[in-house]
């Protein structure tokens, strides 16, 4: 499909999809035929798998309603994706062999990092799959909920961590998995620890282990997302429904709970006085979270 033509069909199809209030607010768009002549060219690239035109404007549509603004939708979306997720929902032929190849293939490092062991890996993927494909009582697959905000690669992932997370604490593995993984290869750039006298670093990392393992899942893996994966406040906030301002203030108090409870574990380790309890914090204060890559990250 031309980039600068699009039937008058689709568009109303996909207007007519939607509330009548986001409807005309569309409709006023001047730039609203160009943004959708790219959209639904960029769903038909998928070839042999792209749903029918029609029943991708619709579907656009439907997603579009759910949106607080569907203009800044429509003009950030993902819209290869969107058609991926809509055509293994239908169950089109190829689209599973698809998504396996460019987006569940390659969960298998993220999901490593929160437990090292290949079968675990391969029972959650197994999971996963079942939990994106096949129809929920009453409804639809899970893929069919994707908005195309954000990649789908991003979306499933943070889906199937959440899944591992799940998962690996019905097995009573929780934190404590990958919480030795500081201790033994710090990650570069992290703890200052040469500003520490030499026979309390070990308690310190210790310390800061013990403290990460003490989050909740959610903490946890906000600080995942954020220091290991590298993801911006933006695409976090397009992943947990939030405002970046909002993610920003929840990810600093995570922060600071984690500083707070590094101090606390290492109080106990040690007998410091307060004074130098302090000098040992600020040995390492803002240095924490540089070290987080090592400790919620994979061993090699």
């Amino acid at each position: 499909m031309r980039t600068d033509i699009l039937p008058e069909e689709l568009l109303e199809t996909v207007l007519g999809s939607m509330t009548a209030a986001a409807a005309e607010r569309l409709r006023a768009e001047p730039g609203l035929r160009q943004v959708l002549s790219r959209i639904f060219a960029e769903a038909a690239s998928l070839r042999g798998v792209a749903p029918e035109p029609l029943v991708f404007a619709r579907h656009l549509g439907a997603r579009l309603a759910e949106a607080d603004d569907p203009w800044r939708a429509l003009e950030c979306l993902h819209a290869r994706d969107l058609a991926l997720a809509l055509a293994c929902a239908l169950e089109t032929p190829g689209s599973a062999d698809l998504l396996e190849e460019e987006i569940l293939g390659r969960l298998r490092v993220p999901l490593s990092r929160l437990h090292p062991s290949p079968a675990f890996v391969d029972e959650v993927l197994q999971t996963l799959r079942a939990n994106l494909l096949m129809p929920r009582a009453g409804g639809p697959p899970r893929l069919a909920g994707y908005a195309g905000v954000g990649s789908l690669f991003h979306w499933v992932n943070s889906v199937g961590v959440r899944l591992a997370l799940r998962m690996r604490k019905a097995r009573g593995q929780e934190a404590q998995v990958d919480a030795e993984v500081l201790a033994a290869h710090p990650a570069q750039g992290g703890l200052e620890l040469g500003l520490v006298r030499e026979e309390a670093r070990a308690h310190v990392r210790a310390a800061f282990v013990q403290a990460v393992a003490s989050l909740d899942d959610e903490d946890r893996e906000l600080l995942r997302l954020h220091f290991v994966e590298r993801l911006s406040l933006e695409r976090m906030g397009t992943l947990y429904g939030l405002h970046k301002s909002t993610l920003s203030r929840r990810l600093s108090g995570v922060q600071a709970l984690l500083e707070k409870r590094t101090r606390r574990c290492l109080s106990e380790r040690l007998a410091l006085s307060s004074e130098e309890l302090d000098s040992v914090m600020r040995a390492i204060h803002g240095r924490l979270d540089l070290s987080l890559s090592g400790l919620l990250a994979a061993k090699g």
